[in-house]
């Protein structure tokens, strides 16, 4: 008889969605009950109505959802997440792979499972969902290499600063990171400044050469 795992998939992008679904499925050991939610506000109303009074076995959040009235980003619905559910595994599935938001993720989230777009393939999601139903955890090439040198990178930087980083070496400017960010103006360009402290850079310096110092740094 096959083990009945109810899922909860998380991701702003339903075609890729089904096809995770369609990997998964493989999975012949398994039968699967899948709930999607393609928002944090659908992931929320599923968690409050559809799993209030089922157990959540596998959750397979992407970090990368807008934010929401409620939670910034998919970083802080997966704290509550395992917060709410601590007895459900957690994978993370991320596009993002800068060494100080895997820390952050592994730090405040401890998913059992972590995986890297660019290095995931259906074979790879089959694997790491076996791996970590059967009581295992599964890391992609860079999150295995975050594990044993990360470590060692400089961590002295807040959430928020960490965000505003990542969104800099994108190349969005002042007036878009107002709207992306919880943070005005002035709060952005303290924490530029703060950043170039950190980074032993000139006061005024570009953001390019802000981005370039913290690469050089491991910050990005």
């Amino acid at each position: 008889m096959k083990t009945c795992i109810n899922i909860l998939m998380i991701d702003d992008h339903p075609m890729i969605l089904e096809g995770y679904i369609d990997s998964i499925k493989k999975l012949e050991a398994y039968s699967f009950s899948i709930e999607r939610a393609h928002s944090i506000a659908e992931a929320v109303s599923s968690l409050e109505s559809n799993f209030k009074k089922r157990e959540i076995h596998l959750v397979l959040l992407d970090i990368g959802l807008p934010q929401d009235l409620d939670y910034l980003s998919g970083l802080e619905l997966g704290i509550a997440i395992r917060k709410a559910q601590a007895g459900s595994k957690i994978v993370v599935i991320t596009a993002y792979d800068t060494y100080p938001l895997l820390q952050d993720l592994m730090k405040l989230i401890n998913p059992e499972g972590l995986l890297i777009k660019s290095e995931l393939n259906p074979d790879i999601l089959q694997t790491a969902c076996k791996e970590v139903l059967e009581g295992g955890c599964y890391y992609t090439k860079t999150v295995r290499k975050f594990l044993t040198e990360g470590y060692e990178k400089p961590y002295v930087l807040d959430h928020y600063d960490k965000l505003l980083l990542y969104h800099l070496s994108l190349g969005k400017l002042n007036k878009e990171l107002v709207a992306i960010l919880p943070l005005s103006l002035r709060s952005i360009e303290r924490r530029k400044n703060k950043l170039r402290d950190v980074l032993k850079l000139e006061q005024g310096c570009s953001d390019v050469q802000l981005i370039k110092g913290a690469k050089e740094a491991g910050l990005l």
